[in-house]
């Protein structure tokens, strides 16, 4: 029994520690992410992964700040959460920070941060990653496929990965959750239905025809004049000269003053006529009325 009471005593004092981790919070502040990323800064880099840190624009500069003090290697992804590219970016950057655990992985969603911190950085379009070390800067301009991904992490910092993932196919359904014009266009959906799905898509594909517009017409323009000025001199003005003589002979041919003239003596004629009628008319009345007043007197 004496036995008994100490082992299980020592049972429990070794789960209280395990009871008491299980309790912390699972997303930590950003003054946390501060203090383990100085503390890795500063120590040697393990080798297990490490998902990357959600930062905000104030985060990332003191983080930036603290990178400086060290030679380690900071990958920050900057992206945007509606937007299916950078969605499909973000797991993949998720990978890579398994498959590199000893560079740093930061995300930086652009609602929280400043317009400015991107400009800082020379970031104008999303999504983007960024390598960043202590005496160097480089930004990813290539495909986003995880292979070229890896060979751009391998060319800036010369690491290895310590694991390779294979990366997962796109499926359907993955592709009509998420929508892109050429379902829609399948679908025959509207534009104001399409508008109310994404109206990022399409505001962006008003922009492209508007820049498309801007940089046709001013080409159009000069074309057109540059026929016109080609095509101008080279005229044949004979031909309006010769136009304008079979006009003149089927005006003479026709003689419009000779058709006024016998559609005013027809005119004239029927007057006359007319007026004669008139008279005889009248004469026949008036003989008819003296008639009827003799007989009336006899």
């Amino acid at each position: 029994m004496d036995l008994r009471v100490p082992f299980l005593l020592l049972i429990a004092v070794s789960c209280f520690p395990s009871s008491f981790a299980s309790s912390s919070p699972s997303v930590c502040n950003h003054e946390s992410e501060l203090f383990r990323f100085d503390i890795h800064s500063k120590c040697p880099p393990s080798m297990y992964p490490t998902p990357p840190i959600e930062v905000d624009g104030d985060s990332l500069d003191r983080l930036m700040a603290l990178h400086h003090d060290g030679n380690a290697y900071v990958s920050v992804l900057f992206y945007a959460s509606w937007c299916p590219f950078s969605r499909a970016l973000r797991s993949k950057f998720d990978t890579l920070s398994s498959m590199f655990p000893q560079i740093h992985h930061l995300a930086l969603d652009h609602s929280q941060a400043l317009p400015s911190v991107f400009s800082r950085y020379g970031i104008h379009s999303l999504p983007s990653i960024l390598m960043v070390n202590q005496t160097s800067k480089a930004r990813y301009h290539g495909r986003k496929d995880l292979t070229s991904l890896i060979e751009f992490y391998e060319e800036s910092t010369g690491l290895k990965p310590v694991q390779y993932v294979s990366e997962p196919e796109p499926t359907t359904s993955v592709d009509a959750t998420d929508g892109n014009m050429i379902t829609w266009l399948r679908k025959g959906t509207s534009i104001s239905e399409v508008f109310k799905g994404d109206p990022f898509l399409v505001l962006s594909l008003l922009f492209v025809c508007l820049q498309a517009a801007i940089l046709v017409f001013p080409m159009a323009e000069q074309r057109l004049k540059a026929l016109w000025a080609s095509y101008v001199p080279n005229l044949n003005l004979e031909r309006f000269g010769e136009v304008s003589q079979v006009f003149r002979r089927a005006v003479h041919m026709v003689d419009v003053r000779r058709l006024w003239l016998k559609l005013t003596l027809v005119k004239t004629r029927s007057f006359h006529e007319r007026a004669k009628n008139a008279r005889a008319w009248a004469s026949s009345l008036a003989s008819v009325s003296l008639g009827q007043t003799s007989s009336n007197q006899s």
